[in-house]
């Protein structure tokens, strides 16, 4: 044989077994689908999303209300203390900075309690200052014979304005203007654009926009800054400002500014003043260099006072780059000294700062 021959018996091959698939058992019960899954999804979202805007809202609205009264304490606080320094600057006879912090409270709202008590002691206080007049002859006085003629009022003219007479009211003003009378001016012609704004436009508009504008020249040069700012912002409504208002207006919103935190914040009153004394060195006849010559000098004593004597050092060379100084020189030297040496102790030899 040329092949040898398997002498074992051979197994069978058998065929694999048929695969059947299962059929699905249509009656089983089917789960939620997909949808149903994706709007519950979408309620789960929308309901987190409600309760972190609620409680977004209340902080909010927590936050608010704590904002307005820490606000509403902080106001009452200043005008305390600019109350509270009214007396001492009757009766140091500054009646220019008692004026300025009456001028500053006047302008609050609500209107300050107890301000016009105040605003009539201070007048009274400066008519106390000013020079007793003479007193001239009396003189007797000639009987006249009764029964003269008296002037007769003018009726007014009924139109459509009401009761006014606008052409006798626009009479008055210019007469008024030509006497530099600002106020009666201004009063005719608000009347007359209360009455009827058509009324001579032109003309009416220029009067009240030259009595504004003098009014409120006359009122800076009188110290009287609150009201004279106010008359310019009225003034800007009816034209262009004169020349120089707007800067006199800029320094002094920044004088009413520092004067209503002296003593109450330093760094703000510092800042204010600094930016009068740039404008106009000389304003208020040098007054305000030495204000912020004061205030350097408060602030740098308070923080001595405190042990913070690095930061005290540049309020006391502030306060000598408006005016020297020797006591003020020593200070900051000494302030310098500690610094460097690191030592929290206060200057014993130190001045209050307090004003």
């Amino acid at each position: 044989m040329d092949y040898l021959e398997d002498t074992q018996p051979t197994t069978p091959v058998s065929e694999p077994a048929e695969f059947v698939r299962a059929e699905d058992d249509d009656d089983e019960p089917e789960g939620p689908g997909c949808l149903t899954w994706a709007l519950v999804g979408v309620l789960v979202v929308g309901f987190a999303v409600a309760i972190v805007f609620m409680a977004a809202l209340a902080g909010w609205t927590s936050g608010q209300r704590t904002a307005q009264a820490n606000a509403t304490t902080t106001q009452s606080a200043a005008i305390n203390e600019q109350l509270n320094r009214i007396p001492g600057d009757l009766a140091s006879g500054n009646l220019e900075l008692a004026n300025a912090r009456l001028q500053f409270l006047a302008t609050l709202t609500p209107g300050v309690a107890g301000l016009s008590d105040w605003m009539q002691t201070a007048t009274a206080v400066y008519q106390t200052l000013q020079p007793t007049a003479t007193s001239l002859p009396t003189t007797t006085p000639i009987p006249r014979p009764t029964g003269e003629p008296t002037a007769e009022a003018i009726p007014t003219s009924g139109d459509a304005s009401g009761d006014f007479d606008l052409p006798a009211l626009l009479q008055e003003a210019q007469a008024a203007i030509s006497v530099r009378d600002w106020p009666t001016a201004i009063g005719d012609l608000d009347a007359i654009i209360a009455a009827d704004s058509s009324f001579q436009t032109a003309t009416v508009r220029s009067l009240i926009s030259q009595a504004l504008n003098e009014y409120a020249l006359q009122l800076f040069r009188s110290g009287q800054l609150a009201e004279a700012v106010r008359v310019t912002d009225e003034a800007e409504q009816y034209g262009p400002l004169a020349d120089g208002l707007n800067f006199e207006r800029l320094v002094a919103i920044n004088y009413l500014d520092a004067v209503s935190n002296i003593g109450v914040n330093y760094p703000r009153a510092i800042q204010a003043l600094q930016e009068v004394y740039r404008l106009s060195p000389t304003y208020l006849n040098g007054q305000v260099a030495q204000m912020l010559f004061d205030q350097y000098v408060a602030y740098g004593d308070a923080l001595a006072q405190s042990g913070n004597q690095c930061a005290a050092y540049p309020q006391y060379d502030g306060a000598l780059g408006v005016q020297s100084s020797a006591d003020i020189a020593a200070r900051r030297d000494t302030a310098f000294t500690l610094c460097q040496q690191g030592t929290p102790t206060p200057d014993p030899n130190a001045t209050p700062g307090a004003q």
